[in-house]
């Protein structure tokens, strides 16, 4: 098997691609190694079947890169949702523009399987609404949402135009080894540098499932192996909910801190299109025999010692 992945560096790609270079003849990895794209390039360099190319998938010509490619895993995306809040083009370039081009290179190389990262964000602000797949209209209130949902509009015509085989992912907050980005690992950088302060965005009772990297890479593997239809959608989330405030305290008790002045803020919500709640369906992948192994509360609490400790590179 020859896998491509974009945003291989990345804090989820990282991660697929040591695992899957276990089984898998060679690996191709796109990436640009720019802001929050270098988790675990260290561990990835010393596998012979890895191949890392410095790639910006938006403004590079990347077709080369497809050639004898049997199934791409498209995870590059803006991680830091943040950040376009006040500039759409950041994910409508990198992820709209990037899964077009992405589409189009696998056409011309005769590539016909892609596993999408999709989001939670698709589906908009629903408050305490159970979310299933089948769930809509989906109406996004961030760019980060919106740019998703094209995505896989566009990957759904591809399927249906060039005879695509689609695997798409709506995650919930995914956390684990070598997270480079999130609640917990602000929280962490913030009392490193200010260790009686912690300031917290929004008023804390923000309420989603926190999922393990190691989670959805089982769950992903499982819906390949299993998925009869040219494309489908599946919701991957723990079937438990954590809010901001325990998080801001597992941080603390792990950094063995006292006397920390919590400061939150007064909206419900951390920034301009957080969603700060997330109610998920996962029923339909469970179907099919996957199942979590870590429930949010050990998701974040595992998050929370890798992002600690030496080895989270």
């Amino acid at each position: 098997m020859r896998i491509l992945i974009t945003g291989g560096l990345g804090f989820i790609g990282s991660y697929f691609a040591e695992k899957l270079s276990n089984s898998a003849e060679q690996i191709i990895i796109l990436d640009n190694k720019t802001g929050f794209s270098l988790s675990g390039e260290d561990i990835l360099l010393t596998k012979p079947n890895i191949k890392i190319h410095n790639v910006d998938i938006v403004s590079s010509d990347i077709d080369e890169y497809f050639m004898n490619i049997d199934i791409v895993y498209h995870f590059a995306a803006n991680s830091k949702i943040s950040e376009g809040v006040n500039n759409p083009n950041i994910d409508f370039d990198i992820t709209v523009r990037g899964t077009q081009k992405v589409l189009n290179a696998m056409k011309k190389a005769s590539v016909n399987q892609i596993v999408f990262s999709s989001g939670s964000g698709v589906y908009g602000d629903q408050k305490e609404t159970i979310l299933s797949e089948d769930f809509g209209p989906l109406l996004p209130v961030s760019y980060y949402g919106a740019s998703k949902l094209a995505a896989e509009a566009m990957i759904s015509s591809f399927c249906g135009m060039s005879g695509f085989k689609a695997f798409i992912f709506r995650f919930a907050n995914v956390v684990g080894m070598r997270q480079t980005h999130g609640v917990a690992y602000d929280f962490v950088n913030k009392l490193k540098i200010q260790p009686k302060t912690l300031e917290v965005l929004g008023n804390g009772m923000q309420s989603k499932s926190y999922i393990d990297v190691e989670d959805i890479f089982n769950g992903i593997e499982l819906a390949i192996k299993k998925q009869v239809t040219n494309i489908d959608v599946y919701n991957i989330s723990t079937q438990d909910y954590i809010d901001v405030r325990y998080i801001a305290k597992e941080v603390i008790k792990e950094m063995n801190l006292s006397d920390v002045k919590i400061n939150y803020g007064e909206d419900s919500f951390g920034w301009v299109g957080d969603v700060p709640i997330v109610r998920f369906s996962s029923d339909k992948i469970r179907k099919m025999g996957w199942s979590n192994k870590y429930s949010s509360q050990e998701a974040i609490q595992r998050a929370i010692k890798f992002i600690l400790s030496d080895d989270n590179s």
